[in-house]
């Protein structure tokens, strides 16, 4: 009998010592995974401290006033680049055998800015003639300046441009030659390039208007005419950094 009792009471105790055993090393594992989070915690209090508050700067929307430095493309009506800021859009739009397509650097726009002038010459590269000025037309910068009202930073979007029927110009058969086209070669859908003059007056000591140049697209070619249109369908734009007016 003594001897059934004394393994009946050893029992008891090595079970009860099983138990405290886990929850011990639950406790344990719980209160590492405490550290670790608050270290965690800890870091991330650390890095948004130290990033100030630009970060909510940049997740800001674009204000009227602002600053944008902005790559810009500008699309012709058959959806072909023929201006752009970024040197792989570039690039890409040579390998596609489109060398009527200019190259400039990122622009700087006011954000809601306007302009009245007619034409805005952008130094701009060209394949095809090297450097020149290009003639962003005034009516699409405007367009382009409203557009970037509520973009944030790396935010990209398309404009479509209100299309003006003044920006396209029938020529006979004469005109277009006198310009130095070559009527019996042209095709609708080709690509020119035309001069636009900047000043919008001519003043009695300088009689020498100043030139823009500008891609054009050709259309609508008969026996006798040819339509040239200077306009173009719209622009695809990214906001590469933004400087607040206040």
């Amino acid at each position: 009998m003594f001897i059934s009792r004394h393994c009946d009471v050893s029992g008891m105790k090595s079970d009860k010592k099983g138990k405290n055993t886990k929850k011990s090393t639950w406790v344990q594992s719980w209160g590492k995974i405490f550290l670790v989070m608050a270290g965690i915690l800890f870091v991330g209090v650390m890095i948004i401290t130290s990033m100030g508050t630009s970060w909510l700067v940049a997740m800001k929307p674009a204000q009227s006033g602002d600053v944008a430095y902005v790559d810009v493309s500008l699309k012709d009506e058959l959806g072909r680049t023929v201006f752009t800021t970024n040197q792989r859009v570039f690039n890409m739009s040579l390998e596609k055998g489109t060398l009527a397509v200019w190259l400039a650097e990122p622009m700087v726009i006011r954000v809601n800015d306007t302009t009245m002038d007619l034409v805005k010459p952008v130094p701009a590269y060209l394949a095809v003639k090297g450097w020149d000025s290009f003639a962003f037309l005034g009516p699409e910068y405007n367009q382009v300046a409203a557009g970037l009202a509520g973009m944030k930073e790396g935010e990209t979007r398309r404009i479509t441009f209100v299309q003006d029927p003044f920006f396209q110009r029938e020529l006979s058969r004469e005109e277009y030659t006198q310009m130095g086209g070559n009527f019996t070669a042209s095709q609708e859908g080709d690509l020119s390039i035309f001069g636009f003059a900047t000043d919008r007056t001519i003043s009695a000591g300088n009689d020498t208007p100043q030139y823009a140049l500008r891609t054009v697209t050709l259309k609508d070619k008969t026996d006798t005419n040819i339509t040239v249109n200077y306009g173009y369908s719209g622009a695809d734009i990214t906001i590469l950094r933004l400087t607040r007016s206040s």
